[in-house]
């Protein structure tokens, strides 16, 4: 039975990067306006957000395959991970990604945390703005009703 292999997060190349570039946690804190703890996260390899990946990438130019590694897996689910050789195309579409999400990008140092609030803040109002709508129609439609009798 062959061994089936996993992708998995790793955050040796990142550390590596730092570590090449003396960059401290806290100064790539500063520079990408991320919490020293995530940028700690990232290092160890701990579960992070896309945004955050991808900030990292695009402020330190970095390929985002290098966050990733294949690993042999233990999960009984075999043959339902991508083939590790396939980790090398991330890069040949990494270009098109990074097109998209130009306009995703942290902007004035807003921090990914901070964005992701705008954005819920954002739906909270537009569902609050379809409400009045229906309470309009609503008020709209009780006052027909009241005005025929």
């Amino acid at each position: 039975m062959a061994v089936t292999k996993k992708i998995v997060y790793s955050g040796d190349k990142f550390r590596e990067y730092l570590t090449r570039h003396r960059i401290t946690y806290q100064e790539a804190s500063m520079q990408l306006g991320i919490d020293k703890n995530t940028i700690g996260k990232a290092v160890r390899g701990g579960n992070l957000n896309l945004n955050v990946l991808l900030t990292i990438c695009n402020f330190y130019g970095l390929d985002i395959s290098e966050f990733f590694k294949a690993e042999p897996s233990t999960d009984k689910n075999n043959g339902n991970y991508p083939d590790p050789s396939s980790l090398s195309n991330i890069s040949k579409t990494l270009p098109f990604v990074a097109e998209e999400i130009a306009g995703y990008t942290l902007k004035n140092g807003i921090s990914p945390e901070i964005e992701d609030l705008i954005l819920s803040k954002d739906k909270e109002i537009s569902l609050l703005k379809e409400m009045n709508t229906l309470y309009k129609e609503r008020i709209d439609l009780l006052q027909d009703k009241l005005l025929s009798r």
